[in-house]
């Protein structure tokens, strides 16, 4: 969907609502909206993109299914996110969600072709990205996707990862000063702000 589209749905606070009421359009443009950044991030918990495929498609059935009960949503795509990832760790024969502590470091891995940007030295600066982030935890490397990736906030990042806002901040803050550290100075060239330049980084990844 183009920009526009974008600007549309997020421009429209009742959308929720109007969902909730079953209006199955608004929830097939949410569908479309949104389908991209959850199968990206749904592939990062579980690298089985069929799985993903189908459990993204089960989350919209029980949404549309369900749509009287639903509660208020505050941000549409933390609500998807936070709810695809519930059932992305459930234990079908438990019938309980794994803790987010229980996920592997194997899990939220990067690799060059997630920071392909189009200059020069992309291809360099790419491998050094996804080094650097194989040196960070699961959960570090979970938390640098939904803020700079998805552009959630502290308190949606909060909610995601099970965990109280400053433990979230605490948990970022970690994980940008590694980075720091490892990624040389010459390799951000201009940018001062590592934060700017992961912003910029993932949205041109997205592109």
């Amino acid at each position: 969907m183009n920009s526009e589209g974008r600007n549309i749905i997020s421009s429209h606070s009742d959308v929720w609502l109007k969902i909730k009421k079953g209006d199955q359009t608004e929830l097939g443009k949410i569908f479309h909206e949104y389908y991209n950044e959850l199968f990206y991030y749904g592939v990062k918990i579980i690298p089985d993109q069929e799985k993903v495929k189908d459990t993204i498609q089960n989350l919209f059935i029980t949404i549309a299914e369900s749509s009287q009960r639903l509660g208020d949503v505050k941000n549409i795509k933390a609500h998807l996110l936070i709810s695809l990832r519930r059932k992305l760790l459930k234990n079908p024969k438990k019938k309980l969600t794994i803790n987010s502590e229980e996920i592997k470091d194997s899990e939220f891995v990067f690799s060059p072709e997630d920071f392909m940007i189009h200059q020069e030295s992309s291809a360099n600066l790419s491998k050094q990205l996804a080094m650097c982030f194989e040196q960070l935890s699961s959960r570090q490397r979970e938390a640098i996707m939904l803020r700079f990736y998805h552009g959630l906030k502290m308190d949606e990042i909060a909610s995601i990862l099970d965990m109280s806002i400053q433990a979230s901040r605490n948990l970022l803050f970690r994980a940008l000063k590694k980075i720091r550290e490892i990624i040389p100075d010459e390799t951000i060239e201009n940018w001062n702000d590592v934060e700017v330049f992961l912003f910029a980084i993932f949205s041109r990844s997205k592109k």
